[in-house]
């Protein structure tokens, strides 16, 4: 069977061309090589049959948690970086069950593919300091011998949702003023560095040194996993803790500025030291993350409280080279009701895995609810949502650092999603003298805490976090009193009764793409660091642009699947993804091609469209953000998965998409961004996988209380229905939550040529 390739040739919106051609051999693509050679900033090639200027896919998980970060050892003390990092080569890892041991292993779990690159992201924040304080670090002390850390960690998960909402219990704020002072992380940081060396295959495996800086204040999350490259790294981790808060508080500092200072001194100013920083989760920022324009100013508020200057700008731009777009706490792209009055054009792709949700199904939404969230069982899963104030939020009045966001105890800004704050940063570039503080690529990770890089399958998912949400009532939600000493299966006897999400606005996240020479740390390192690199919601896609120009030959989209690349061969005058198009005449052309991925121990699901998405300022210096879907798209009919068992039928949709576009309404005196955006055909939830596999029927709902009977044998899948009513007529329908996975490739920036 031949692949089915579908080609758009597009400009100004209208098809020119389509044509379908292909081999029943996957394609491996690769790139020529660049004029005069070279390998991307990544060095000396040293891979057998590596050839300069040729790339390939590589894929890998950025954000991983093991028993070295507080919070994971807590949930998981099975897996610590070594583990993961195997787990990434392809062995199983151990998984704990039940919800107070997290040290007996109850099952595995295990890649059907291995990966090719990891990085694991402790926490700097005591970092390795409860596995010395419980198991003596290498003295190997047993496990859960410790009264006081078994004690401690009682507390934290039995307040596992104030603590990811951004407050935490006394006596966790007691141990982070306890330990801002101590130096505890340097043994575990040379731990960390030295597994990582010993794992790293040069050419088969990649490891990659890096921790996590988790600032954060309330509700206002500014967490940054750091990359480093060198031999001569910091000796210790910089933690966002800091010694100068009252000694009973959270502590955190809730500052960037301060680790961008670092690692310049530190380490980018020194010899053998580079470092990177890639922001995460701006979607529970609060705004704080990618702060908006104020309007005295034209420009964020920046260090101090002070309007950001154009040197601190810089800096930044140095030090954040990409964004993770996608994780196990959502996506961050789009969502509607949030910069809705900067969208152009046809888009009804924002429902991805929102885990705040300002849609309620209500008159009253927000602009652009109306069309995902309409009170039916079958609206996306972030429609469900009504976890107050975790999941169901407002969107912010006024947007500042230092918890000033607000009014509510928790909202959203529309700058939380990447793509609006990627046209923030056109805006603000024309007052900080051309210095684009926002200008990033993109990636995706899990940020998996049960050490377990690259687990993103849906079907079979096991979790976040170990004892965090290993069973059903704790993955779907369940009803919830006020007292852990009343019983929320009785009515009559459980004040406030509610039904909690708990987590199930988590998902599985995503993982990285880097198109690079070969499986090196350094062609890794550098693939990032120049934002040659893509993110998808989990499945092993691959997508690359283009930007050009002159008008691309006909064959352009054959030729970049048979592995040609022109711009890099210097054939074309242009850009790869994430970098500059140099100057030039005439509207932009750019080329975007998909594939789909090929499958492991689950066959591959076929591709529905390609969208190519464009950012710019309008005559005014506002932001806007334009949606061109189905720039090259399938012709056959989109159909949901199965309820019955989920399977997806391919049809005749196709494996590989590719469009030839050109910019309808391109001004030469404006910034811009292009990026492409490819979608699979629909495919179940995890949550849908395990509903379906149990074979639940919410009309066994007992009208009583709204709780399965305990002979039904499906107590605790409460939360695969859409429940309403009230004691003595609760209902229940089916929820089957679908989702469309994708794939983002990082932006092609545009900018006028100074006068």
């Amino acid at each position: 069977m031949t692949p089915r390739i579908r080609i758009h040739t597009a400009a100004a919106l209208a098809a020119l061309a389509l044509a379908a051609c292909g081999s029943s051999t996957p394609v491996d693509v690769v790139d020529a090589p660049p004029p005069g050679g070279g390998t991307g900033g990544g060095g000396t090639l040293t891979c057998e049959g590596s050839v300069a200027g040729r790339k390939q896919p590589f894929y890998g998980d950025l954000h991983v948690h093991t028993s070295y970060s507080l919070d994971a050892y807590t949930f998981n003390a099975l897996n610590g970086p070594r583990e993961a990092y195997r787990f990434a080569k392809g062995e199983p890892a151990g998984l704990p069950g039940g919800n107070s041991d997290p040290y007996t292993q109850a099952a595995t779990t295990q890649l059907d593919r291995p990966l090719d690159f990891t990085a694991v992201t402790d926490h700097a924040e005591f970092l390795g300091g409860w596995y010395y304080a419980c198991e003596g670090g290498p003295l190997g002390l047993p496990q859960g011998a410790n009264p006081a850390c078994e004690a401690l960690g009682d507390i934290i998960r039995g307040n596992i949702r104030a603590v990811i909402s951004g407050s935490a219990p006394i006596q966790v704020q007691l141990l982070r003023s306890l330990t801002a002072d101590q130096p505890t992380s340097v043994p575990a940081w040379r731990d960390e560095q030295r597994i990582a060396d010993e794992e790293y295959e040069p050419c088969a495996f990649t490891t990659i040194k890096a921790y996590e800086y988790t600032a954060a204040r309330g509700t206002q999350q500014i967490h940054r996993n750091v990359f480093f490259l060198g031999d001569s790294l910091p000796l210790d981790v910089f933690a966002s803790n800091s010694p100068d808060y009252p000694p009973v508080s959270n502590r955190n500092v809730n500052d960037d500025w301060i680790l961008f200072d670092h690692l310049k001194t530190a380490c980018n100013d020194r010899d053998d030291c580079e470092a990177f920083t890639i922001p995460h989760n701006p979607n529970l920022s609060a705004g704080r993350m990618f702060l908006p324009r104020e309007p005295g100013t034209g420009v964020p508020i920046g260090r101090h409280g002070a309007p950001m200057t154009a040197d601190d700008a810089r800096l930044r731009a140095s030090m954040d080279r990409a964004v993770e777009i996608a994780q196990h706490k959502g996506s961050s792209e789009c969502s509607p009701g949030l910069g809705m009055d900067r969208l152009r054009g046809e888009e009804n792709a924002c429902d991805l895995e929102l885990i705040k949700n300002v849609c309620r199904g209500t008159p009253s939404d927000p602009p652009g609810c109306a069309q995902y969230c309409r009170g039916e069982p079958d609206d996306p899963a972030f429609c469900h949502l009504r976890d107050v104030p975790a999941y169901a939020v407002d969107v912010c009045e006024q947007v500042g650092p230092n918890v000033t966001s607000g009014p509510g105890e928790n909202c959203t800004a529309p700058t939380d999603m990447v793509r609006n704050a990627l046209s923030e940063g056109l805006a603000i570039k024309t007052f900080l003298d051309g210095v684009n503080p926002y200008k990033l690529a993109i990636v995706a990770a899990t940020d998996t805490h049960n050490g377990t890089p690259g687990n993103v399958e849906e079907k079979g998912w096991p979790g976040h976090g170990g004892l965090l949400d290993n069973d059903p009532r704790e993955r779907l939600g369940a009803w919830f009193c006020d007292s852990a000493s009343e019983d929320p299966n009785d009515p009559q006897n459980c004040s406030n009764r509610v039904f909690l999400d708990y987590f199930r606005a988590f998902s599985p996240g995503g993982i990285t793409g880097v198109w690079a020479e070969e499986n090196t740390r350094q062609q890794i390192w550098h693939g990032i660091h120049r934002g040659e690199t893509f993110g998808t919601s989990g499945p092993r896609m691959r997508i690359r642009t283009i930007a050009t120009w002159e008008r691309p030959p006909a064959d352009i989209c054959a030729r970049l699947a048979s592995g040609e690349n022109p711009v890099e061969s210097g054939a074309l005058a242009g850009a790869r993804m994430g970098g500059d198009l140099p100057p030039g005449s005439g509207a932009p052309w750019v080329v975007a091609w998909a594939m789909q991925d090929p499958g492991g121990s689950e066959p591959g699901r076929p591709l529905q469209r390609l969208d190519l998405i464009k950012g710019t300022v309008d005559a005014a210096g506002e932001p806007v953000v334009e949606v061109f879907a189905g720039v090259a798209a399938s012709t056959a009919p989109v159909l949901p998965p199965s309820r019955t068992d989920c399977s997806v039928d391919p049809g005749l949709h196709p494996e590989q998409l590719c469009a030839v576009w050109q910019d309808p309404a391109f001004d030469p005196a404006r910034d811009a961004f292009y990026y492409a955006r490819a979608l699979e055909v629909p495919s179940c939830r995890y949550d849908a996988h395990l509903c379906t596999a149990r074979g639940v029927d919410c009309a066994l709902l007992d009208p009583a209380n709204g709780v399965f009977p305990e002979a039904s044998g499906l107590r605790g899948y409460e939360g695969c229905c859409l429940i309403e009513g009230t004691p003595g007529s609760f209902r229940g329908q089916n929820s089957f939550h679908t989702i469309t996975e994708r794939a983002w490739a990082s932006p092609i920036w545009y900018a006028p040529t100074a006068p």
